[in-house]
This record gives structure tokens, sequence and C-alpha cells, in this order.
């Protein structure tokens, strides 16, 4: 399986409540493969985050002025 297709279905089942653990035991592909599509997720959900953050804290401050 693909790469791309593993961080797909990765984020599929984090988004469907499952557990990063269980996530990965329900994955059918190699172990150093399903880590790094966690750590991209992980990477994109973290930067996703700080752009939301950011947003928050400029209509925040708008909402002073």
């Amino acid at each position: 399986m693909e790469h791309h297709h593993i961080g797909v279905q990765l984020k599929q089942l984090l988004k469907r409540g499952y557990s990063i653990n269980d996530a990965k035991k329900l994955l059918k592909a190699p172990l150093d493969i399903t880590e790094k599509a966690m750590h991209e997720v992980m990477a994109d959900n973290n930067s996703e985050q700080k752009a939301l953050l950011s947003q928050r804290n400029q209509a925040r401050y708008a909402m002073r002025l």
C-alpha cells in the first residue's frame, strides 16, 4: 500500500475516535511506513492547531478594536 494511502487511512481512523495505538494496529502496513505516516499526521495536526490559534487571536484582537 502506498504511503499516501496509509496517511489517509490513519487520519480517517483518528477522526472516527480510534487511539493512535489502535489505528496503528488496524493498518496493514510495515511499521516504518506506519510510523512515518503517523509523524506526518501529527505534524499536520500541529500546524492546523497553530493556524487556528492564530486566527482565533486575530479575531479576538479585531473584536476589541
